[in-house]
């Protein structure tokens, strides 16, 4: 429990799936590069102009713009690695939008159909529903699956079991 008597919930697990830059990047605009990593970019909601850094350890792909590295709909800081992950290019100086952006992967409800939680990130679980949370602490989180259509699953049938639904 925190102080304030809500519940500590686990952080966030970024996947790098990169499905929020992607999102993002119609919001995203680089107003004008002073070099090449520095730049003044638009963010098209509040339409300011905000300085960010091209991180020096993400110089190189930055600068590769191969259709499979970026793409002109996502953010233009993000780039896909040889991997298959993102990564965002300007991190540190991100814009407060991105700071801001909770990953939500599913919505979980209750059996009013009332959204009782999300499932952030991969795996987090945000609720300020105190069964969901027992529930999630004692059936879910123990569940050691690394690939993840199984693991959702799982806590699929655990969380069907206790009156609760997914929806995505």
């Amino acid at each position: 429990m925190t102080e304030n008597g809500g519940i500590n919930l686990p952080e966030t697990v970024c996947t790098r799936c990169g499905k929020c830059c992607i999102s993002l990047g119609r919001h995203i605009r680089i107003e004008r590069s002073l070099s090449s990593a520095d730049h003044y970019i638009r963010l098209g909601i509040t339409r300011e102009i905000i300085p960010v850094r091209v991180h020096p350890d993400y110089a190189l792909i930055f600068r590769d713009t191969r259709p499979e590295t970026a793409d002109p709909s996502w953010c233009p800081f993000l780039r896909k690695q040889d991997t298959g992950e993102f990564v965002c290019t300007i991190y540190p100086s991100r814009p407060k939008i991105c700071r801001d952006f909770i990953c939500s992967t599913l919505r979980i409800l209750d059996r009013e159909g009332h959204e009782a939680g999300r499932v952030l990130g991969r795996r987090s679980l945000k609720s300020d529903d105190p069964d969901l949370v027992r529930v999630w602490k004692e059936f879910i989180e123990p569940v050691r699956e690394d690939d993840d259509r199984v693991w959702q699953e799982k806590m699929k049938g655990e969380l069907e079991k206790a009156g609760y639904r997914i929806s995505t």
